[in-house]
């Protein structure tokens, strides 16, 4: 049985997919090989191990993921026994938007979104100017495809691979002062992007996706089209940082709320919360690259960082304000000292 034109174009858009990360993956390798020197940190096989797990552990629900929505879709349409493999799969991503569905389901339930909506306050907000504004400093190269290979994978496996790019750069004068403004290019998408984050838990079936749509495109124009002017710019960068503090606090501590005010106890809230995490694939997904991020920017500031308040501020405030209030206050103390090789 030969496959449709638009089955063979469904399949074609998932092999791309694949192929798309694939590229990613050996663009940013070929960055960091370009910038390895002898002798090698234990620090740098840390952050190495870190991307191995982070992605072997989330991609192991992404695929459970994948799995279950092929036999969602075959309990609900009348499959021929004789029907080839290939066509079975074919007509599956044809009529299935798996994009959609997972961010459907893990967006949609009062918990869920408390899970989710850490990973996408840290994205959009704190890991953005992050990216920009470090990936500046050090001459990184295609910084965008981070983001990308984040957005495609996850985000606690590309934070991991900026870390290594970070480590394995020579050591530049930090110019995060008051002076250094954040351009119109990197503030407004950064703000938009937090409009809609807010704005997810009160969209309906037609107004999801073209919102989710929107906030993975805003992240990409900052990373796209950066601005070497530093002193161009409405607010400074600690002004951006400290905005991105407070509404990822208000919005979280709103999400925390919806979500665990009818929970008598902790243990019930935690009960609640490791419940939702392994409910579905695509939650469990999410969920533990939340959990790898917050993991790794912890290891991070406490390991390649020598500014006392800032270990102390990153080990407190995850587990209490969650990683896209934390990521953005950390933002607020850069460290001093350069970064360690030895």
């Amino acid at each position: 049985m030969f496959l449709t034109p638009a089955e063979l174009a469904a399949c074609s858009v998932f092999i791309s997919y694949f192929a798309i990360i694939g590229a990613l993956f050996a663009l940013i390798s070929r960055d960091l090989a370009r910038r390895v020197q002898k002798p090698v940190s234990d620090r740098l096989y840390m952050f190495g191990g870190l991307t191995v797990c982070s992605f072997a552990h989330t991609w192991f629900y992404m695929f459970k993921f994948m799995a279950w929505s092929f036999r969602d879709f075959e309990a609900s349409n009348i499959v021929h026994p004789d029907t080839p493999i290939i066509v079975r799969i074919s007509r599956w991503l044809l009529n299935t938007s798996l994009f959609e569905q997972a961010w459907a389901r893990v967006c949609f339930g009062k918990v869920n979104w408390w899970w989710s909506q850490q990973l996408c306050l840290y994205t959009v907000g704190g890991w953005t100017v992050f990216l920009a504004i470090e990936g500046q400093r050090h001459h990184i190269k295609r910084v965008w495809a981070y983001m990308l290979l984040g957005q495609l994978v996850a985000i606690s496996v590309a934070s991991n691979l900026f870390y290594l790019a970070l480590a394995l750069s020579p050591s530049h004068p930090r110019q995060h002062g008051p002076r250094q403004r954040a351009p119109l290019t990197l503030w407004l998408p950064v703000v938009l992007s937090l409009i809609t984050v807010a704005a997810s838990p009160f969209t309906d079936t037609k107004t999801f996706l073209p919102n989710l749509l929107v906030m993975h495109a805003l992240t990409m124009i900052p990373l796209l089209f950066p601005t070497h002017k530093s002193s161009s710019g409405v607010v400074t960068i600690q002004a951006l940082y400290s905005q991105i503090a407070f509404v990822s606090i208000f919005l979280s501590a709103f999400a925390g709320f919806s979500a665990f005010s009818d929970s008598a106890s902790f243990s019930q809230v935690m009960q609640s919360i490791w419940a939702t995490l392994h409910e579905h694939p695509a939650q469990s997904s999410i969920g533990w690259d939340v959990v790898w991020t917050s993991l790794s920017l912890l290891v991070w500031y406490r390991s390649f960082l020598d500014n006392l308040v800032t270990k102390i501020l990153a080990a407190s405030a995850l587990p209490i304000l969650s990683l896209g209030a934390t990521a953005p206050l950390l933002g607020l103390y850069p460290p001093t000292p350069t970064i360690k090789l030895d």
